[in-house]
């Protein structure tokens, strides 16, 4: 189990290296339709790649660590997506208050994915706005099958130490109070 683990930390400090390394520089000399456009390919990619994801999770039942790392891994390429996302709509004016740097943006994403919201970082204008409404939906979703799978794998992991031990469930009998 250390390998997943491991391997998770490796992923995201090395997102969180790339993230910070992206030249917004040629991204914002892009005109506003190429930087929509942009934006809306980003986020169409992790939706396609998010239901791919959840459908395998579904099928096999999250059964596997690898399983459990690819949905930990998605979701640091989920948010670590949002955040450029936000840095760059926040690079135009009333869009955002409280956004200016590409750490301002992570807080901002990792704020509304756990639903805190302390309101110092807000978005203002229409396309803020609605890509806000976007990552809300996706962590619905997202959470939502996350929880599912968590607690498959967690039941599955209590059904498998708790069969063959020859405890106390083993001997209840059919009248369910254990008198016979």
């Amino acid at each position: 189990m250390r390998r997943p683990v491991r391997r998770v930390a490796c992923t995201l400090a090395a997102a969180a290296f790339l993230y910070y390394l992206v030249p917004l520089r040629l991204m914002r000399t892009a005109g506003d339709w190429a930087q929509a456009g942009g934006a809306v390919v980003l986020l169409t990619v992790l939706v396609v790649v998010f239901r791919r994801q959840l459908l395998r999770q579904v099928r096999t039942g999250g059964r596997t660590a690898a399983h459990l790392e690819a949905l930990v891994n998605l979701l640091v390429v989920t948010v670590l997506s949002f955040s450029l996302v936000y840095v760059l709509l926040a690079g135009h004016e009333g869009q955002f208050t409280g956004l200016a740097t590409r750490t301002d943006a992570l807080y901002f994403t990792l704020s509304t994915l756990a639903t805190v919201g302390y309101g110092d970082v807000h978005a203002v204008g229409q396309a803020a706005r609605i890509v806000v409404i976007a990552q809300i939906l996706f962590n619905l979703v997202y959470v939502g099958a996350a929880v599912t799978v968590l607690g498959g794998a967690v039941r599955r992991r209590v059904g498998d130490a708790g069969a063959g031990t020859g405890g106390e469930a083993d001997r209840v009998t059919p009248g369910g109070d254990g008198s016979g």
